[in-house]
């Protein structure tokens, strides 16, 4: 569910952001129109696809800390957690099987 929420709302922040694509298609445009030198054009769509890439990056970090931070004071169990307890929960039935004097493990 919480992935779901975050490709959400990475879909709609990355709807503003430029794509190197798009980028590269407006700094052409600019070249063809001779109102920007090829050199400059090369530089200019690393450095916007870069600062884009970044903002892209930071602001799944925080969605990710936000979403962490609200499950936390949620009180609500980890997979791993549950996963930890499942597996203590089997190792018991098998001790418990065997202290019972039946074979297989199970209760």
């Amino acid at each position: 569910m919480i992935e779901e929420i975050k490709k959400g709302l990475m879909t709609g922040i990355g709807a503003v952001l430029l794509t190197k694509e798009k980028i590269e298609e407006s700094v052409d445009k600019l070249v063809k129109e001779s109102k920007i030198k090829e050199e400059d054009a090369r530089k200019l769509v690393e450095d916007l696809a870069g600062t884009g890439q970044k903002q892209a990056t930071k602001i799944e970090k925080d969605v990710g800390d936000v979403f962490k931070k609200a499950l936390s004071g949620m009180n609500v169990a980890r997979k791993d957690e549950i996963d930890d307890l499942r597996r203590q929960i089997e190792a018991m039935e098998v001790r418990l099987s065997i202290l019972e004097g039946r074979e297989g493990g199970s209760v």
